[in-house]
């Protein structure tokens, strides 16, 4: 009896779901059929950005970007820390965690469809000497929660570019964008 009380529940879920046009969100249509990401090897954002621009739109990443109908370039990426407040001794007792990626987007012919644009993303955290280790993990994973939020807001932006003479290019970008 139990489980046919959840199993109503659920069926009334999903019909109120469906009734008011909740659809999952699909691969988004993008411009380009092609996209290549130009950035050193190592990099673990332009890695990241790889993945996201293959799952969640149309267009199939190419590692050769002479055979890319878009050309993304990862132009710098920059992890700095910031104190905030010390405590009596001295000691730093706050900081800000900062991550600035700087991209840009070319399309096949060369023409810059996204100027030069900084993402940037901050992270203010509380400093313990005494737990030190835990600490640097902590940023680590700061680090890699900016990065991923960076990844969609570029993600984003790309999915929403056209083709160069197609009504809006590089002048017809929004300025950069800032996270927390």
């Amino acid at each position: 009896m139990r489980a046919l009380h959840a199993l109503g529940a659920a069926a009334v879920c999903a019909s109120l779901l469906a009734s008011c046009g909740f659809t999952l969100r699909g691969a988004a249509p993008m411009q380009f059929e092609t996209v290549a990401v130009q950035a050193p090897e190592d990099s673990v954002f332009a890695a990241e950005l790889r993945r996201s621009i293959a799952g969640s739109t149309t267009s199939r990443i190419v590692r050769d970007p002479k055979a890319a109908a878009l050309r993304i370039d990862l132009l710098g990426e920059e992890r700095t820390r910031e104190s905030l407040t010390v405590n009596a001794q001295g000691r730093v007792r706050e900081y800000s965690l900062f991550l600035k990626i700087r991209v840009r987007a070319q399309d096949a012919q060369g023409n810059e469809i996204m100027n030069p644009t900084e993402f940037t993303q901050r992270r203010d955290v509380s400093f313990n000497e005494n737990i030190l280790l835990a600490k640097e993990s902590e940023d680590q994973l700061l680090y890699r929660d900016m990065a991923n939020e960076i990844v969609q807001l570029v993600a984003r932006r790309v999915s929403a570019l056209k083709p160069h003479g197609s009504g809006t290019g590089a002048a017809g970008t929004a300025p950069a964008g800032t996270g927390r």
